[in-house]
C-alpha cells in the first residue's frame, strides 16, 4: 500500500523522535536522523499483514532524511527488505555483533555498509552527534538475533525495546548508566501460539489472555526499571487485513491498556501513532488517533473492509511447489537431527506430523523415537505429538529462503494441532537461523 503522503519527516525541525509506525523510529538530534527498524511498506510477509494505524509519511522522503540505520533483528516487520531497497547504499546500518553471522550477511547482501557493534560498548553514529548501546536479548528461543537500543544525545536519552525479551539486569544496567527520557517498550505478544493453533476457542481465548498478561507485566516491570521520563508503548501496530484472518487482531494487547497500567506506578504514559513527536521540551504532539481497545478492533476491521481488494490484489505470489518439496525437506530435518541431536536431547521420542495442502495432498511424519534410518515415514501416524498443516507453497518459500520459519507459521493457511509441545524440534528447525546452538 502506498504511504499517504500527509506529512513528511523534517530533519530540520524540532523534536527528539517521530513516530513513523510499528517499531519504526526518527530519532533526530543536531538536524540528523538515525532510524530505527525501517518497515515503510505495505503489505509485510506472505500473509496481508499491514500498519494500523496507517502510515502518514511519505517513504521515500523518510529514505532520503535517513543519515544512519539501526536494525534490531531479522523478522521481516523489522528487517523488511522492500523499504530497505529505497535508502541509498551510503546511509550505514548498525546491528548488534552477534556471535553467528547469518543476520550480518542477510543485510550486507542488500549492498549496506554493515557496523556490527560489540553488545553493552557505546558507539559514535557516524556522521551525527549520538551514540548507541545495542543490548542482546535474553529469550531461550529468541531465534532471531534480537536486540535493543540505547541512544543517547547530548539533549535526550532515548531507550526501545521492540520485541526483545531483556533479563532485569539489562534494564539495571541502562538505568545505572544514563537517565531515560524516552522508554518505548514492547507490551503484546508476538507469537503464533496460541492464534495459529487448533483447539477449542475457548481455550484459545483464555491463552491469548494470558499472554497479554505476561506481556503486560514485562512492559510494567521493564518500565519501573528504567523509570524514563515519558515510556511509550510499542511495536505493535502489524494487522491482518484479510478478511479471514481480522479476528486474529484480538491476539494483539492495546496500547491505551498498557499505558494504563503505569498510572498507578506514577510513571508518565502516551500512546503515539504515525506522525506523532515527542518536541524538544519532551511534550507529544500528536496527529494520529488514540483508540481504545474496543474501538480499535472496530476501525481495523472498518479499514481492512475498504481495502480488500487492494489487499487481496497486493498479497505476495507464492512459488508453485518443486516435485521434490518432500524429499528436500526430509533432507533438511535429518541433517539437522544429526548435527543437532546431541544438544537437544528432548527432540528423542518427539512423533512430529505434516499434512501439506494443496493440488498434490500429502502427509509424512518424522518419528523420533527410531533409529536415524528409519525416521521419516508417510502418512499421519496413530500418535503424534505437534501435527503442522501447510499449504505447500509456503513451505516451498520457507525452504527458499525466502521467509523464516515464524513468519511461516504466522502465514493465514497454517495450522498446528499439539498433543504434546515438542520444544526441542522446533528449536532445531529455528537452528539455523539462531545467533546461539
Amino acid at each position: 500500500m502506498a504511504a499517504t503522503p500527509l506529512r513528511l519527516l523534517d530533519r530540520n525541525a524540532s523534536f527528539h523522535v517521530e513516530m513513523i509506525g510499528h517499531a519504526t523510529l526518527a530519532v533526530r538530534s543536531g538536524g540528523r536522523i538515525l532510524l530505527t527498524d525501517p518497515w515503510l511498506l505495505d503489505p509485510m510477509g506472505c500473509n496481508g499483514e499491514y500498519h494500523y494505524p496507517p502510515l502518514v509519511h511519505d517513504a521515500e522522503a523518510v529514505a532520503a532524511a535517513t543519515d544512519a540505520i539501526y536494525v534490531s533483528h531479522i523478522h521481516p516487520d523489522h528487517f523488511h527488505r522492500p523499504s530497505l531497497e529505497l535508502f541509498g547504499r551510503d546511509v550505514p546500518i548498525y546491528i548488534g555483533r552477534h556471535e553467528r553471522k547469518r543476520f550480518r550477511d542477510d543485510v550486507a547482501a542488500l549492498g549496506f555498509e554493515v557496523i556490527e557493534v560489540p553488545f553493552q560498548q557505546p558507539v559514535p553514529v557516524r556522521g551525527t552527534d549520538m551514540t548507541i548501546c545495542i543490548l542482546e536479548h535474553d529469550a531461550d528461543e529468541a531465534a532471531a538475533f534480537d536486540s535493543s537500543l540505547l541512544v543517547q544525545a547530548p539533549d535526550f536519552a532515548l531507550f526501545e525495546n521492540n520485541d526483545c525479551i531483556l533479563a532485569s539486569a539489562k534494564y539495571e544496567w541502562v538505568r545505572e548508566r544514563c537517565d531515560v527520557d524516552y522508554a518505548f517498550l514492547g507490551y503484546s505478544p508476538v507469537s503464533f501460539f496460541p492464534i495459529g493453533f487448533e483447539m477449542p476457542e475457548a481455550e484459545k481465548d483464555r491463552l491469548m489472555a494470558e499472554n497479554e498478561r505476561r506481556r503486560y507485566g514485562d512492559f510494567v516491570a521493564s518500565a519501573a526499571l528504567l523509570q524514563a521520563r515519558l515510556t511509550v508503548p510499542f511495536a505493535n501496530d502489524a494487522r491482518f487485513f484479510l478478511a479471514q484472518s481480522l479476528w486474529k487482531n484480538r491476539a494483539f494487547g492495546s496500547g491505551t491498556e498498557a499505558a494504563a497500567l503505569l498510572a498507578p506506578t506514577g510513571l508518565r504514559a502516551e500512546v503515539m501513532g504515525p506522525g506523532d513527536r515527542i518536541l524538544c521540551d519532551g511534550s507529544v504532539a500528536h496527529v494520529a488517533p488514540v483508540l481504545e481497545r474496543e474501538a480499535e478492533l472496530r476501525a481495523i476491521a472498518e479499514h481492512a473492509g475498504a481495502m480488500q481488494a487492494q489487499v487481496l490484489a497486493r498479497r505476495a505470489p507464492r512459488p508453485a511447489p518443486a516435485p521434490d518439496l518432500v524429499d528436500r525437506f526430509r533432507d533438511l530435518v535429518l541433517s539437522l537431527w544429526r548435527q543437532k541431536k546431541d544438544a537437544l536431547p528432548g527432540i528423542r521420542g518427539s512423533v512430529i506430523a505434516y499434512v501439506l495442502r494443496g493440488p498434490q495432498e500429502r502427509s509424512f511424519h518424522f518419528d523420533f523415537s527410531r533409529d536415524d534410518d528409519h525416521i521419516f515415514g508417510e502418512g499421519i501416524p496413530p500418535r503424534y505429538d505437534m501435527r503442522y498443516t501447510y499449504p505447500a507453497e509456503a513451505l516451498q518459500m520457507r525452504l527458499d529462503g525466502t521467509i523464516e520459519w515464524d513468519e511461516l507459521h504466522f502465514t493465514e493457511d497454517v495450522s498446528v494441532h499439539q498433543v504434546r509441545y515438542a520444544r526441542d524440534y522446533y528449536r532445531m528447525l529455528r537452528s539455523s537461523s539462531r545467533d546461539r546452538d
